[in-house]
């Protein structure tokens, strides 16, 4: 298999797409760069038509300096056409859509790298693309989170500029087939991810890995000051007993993979040790997730006086909600029903949810059939894995 890549695509002029399309050009300009973003009503057609009018992107924070994608544009064929990577970085709960938007155009060796795609996009993807009539012969990888926090500095006709606040250190990836992780990892680590991926052996294991409690607990338990539109540390506002809940979703969310014989499963506090690599103890003695969380060391801290790292949501019908709930809490949910484990704040956070933003998650969310598993697939996952990666 060729290691070089000539041509990248990345779906979604978001803050995740638009800097990191920017990023791999300004690193790796020898890199054919294309983002592309669908126009779905006047406010996109209005921003895809602003970054095409620019010369420069501009990047600041971590990264300094400036560059282009070489291609920006909404046809899903340029977009997808004779590139070997295509990046996805939109929300999760778009990756169906993508997939079928996309399948027309994909053809033999292309990889698909999934960013934060929840429980499993990867599967949801693989579904759809055959459900649309593609046979090309693809692979499939996915990573727990992003590894960027990026924003939006400036999006105007002056001017585009993208900050990336903060780099997470190492990300779990999974890939389908499986046995072709070697080859992935080397092509990332070769071309634009040098030494950022540990490989997981189960395909399942990187979306599970994620655990959204920070996200949801936060959002749900700071509903007051997010519907006031109060201006506060969205991280730095969890208090101990939101962290104690985020810690018992953990436990949770890894009883259910430690059942489907997934194991190394991390914790919340897991992540921000290999993310940020944040201290696990102190003198000796295991530190809490609260006192993690508030660490300076982390992104989100910023001292009383300062400017707000990390700002809260204005609204509550938020991404840190209906995406983490549709796709990373309902799945699980429904794993864990046919092992016959009970998830109690699952459940609890689904009806909130659903509560708060009058919507049925339970029905909206990802099911296992969303996925082409069913409950006894689950039951012998071991097994199963086997058999559906033979089949795919």
């Amino acid at each position: 298999m060729n290691n070089n890549i000539k041509q990248i695509t990345v779906f979604g002029a978001g803050n995740a797409g638009i800097s990191e399309a920017t990023r791999i050009k300004l690193h790796f300009p020898e890199i054919r760069v294309i983002l592309y973003n669908r126009i779905s009503n006047e406010k996109s057609r209005k921003k895809l038509a602003l970054l095409q009018c620019h010369k420069m992107i501009h990047l600041s924070g971590i990264y300094q300096g400036e560059a282009i994608p070489d291609v920006i544009t909404s046809h899903v064929d340029e977009a997808v056409n004779e590139s070997q990577m295509i990046v996805i970085t939109t929300t999760a709960n778009a990756h169906g859509f993508i997939a079928s938007q996309m399948a027309p155009y994909l053809s033999d060796g292309q990889i698909i790298l999934i960013f934060a795609g929840g429980i499993d996009s990867k599967l949801l993807m693989a579904k759809k693309i055959k459900k649309e009539g593609c046979t090309a012969d693809l692979t499939f990888a996915d990573a727990d989170t992003f590894i960027y926090a990026t924003k939006i500095k400036k999006l105007s006709p002056s001017k585009v500029e993208m900050w990336v606040k903060a780099k997470k250190e190492k990300l779990y990836l999974s890939v389908l087939p499986s046995e072709r992780m070697p080859h992935v990892l080397d092509l990332l680590e070769k071309n634009i991810y040098p030494d950022q991926f540990i490989g997981c052996h189960d395909p399942l294991q990187a979306g599970i890995n994620d655990g959204p409690g920070l996200h949801i607990i936060g959002i749900i338990m700071q509903r007051k000051k997010i519907e006031a539109q109060e201006d506060f540390n969205f991280y730095l506002g969890l208090t101990e007993e939101m962290t104690e809940m985020i810690e018992e979703l953990d436990r949770e969310r890894i009883a259910v993979a430690r059942a489907m014989g997934i194991r190394d499963c991390p914790t919340t506090r897991d992540f921000l040790y290999t993310a940020y690599n944040i201290p696990l103890t102190e003198a000796g003695r295991k530190r809490s997730l609260f006192d993690m969380v508030h660490d300076k060391g982390t992104p989100y801290y910023n001292p009383p006086e300062g400017p707000i790292r990390s700002p809260a949501p204005k609204k509550m019908n938020h991404r840190y909600l209906y995406e983490e709930v549709m796709t990373r809490v309902v799945p699980l949910y429904y794993m864990a029903k046919a092992l016959e484990i009970d998830t109690p704040l699952h459940k609890r956070l689904i009806e909130e949810a659903g509560k708060i933003l009058n919507r049925d998650y339970f029905k909206e969310g990802r099911n296992l059939d969303d996925l082409g598993l069913s409950p006894r697939d689950i039951q012998d996952w071991q097994a199963t894995k086997k058999r559906f990666e033979r089949s795919f």
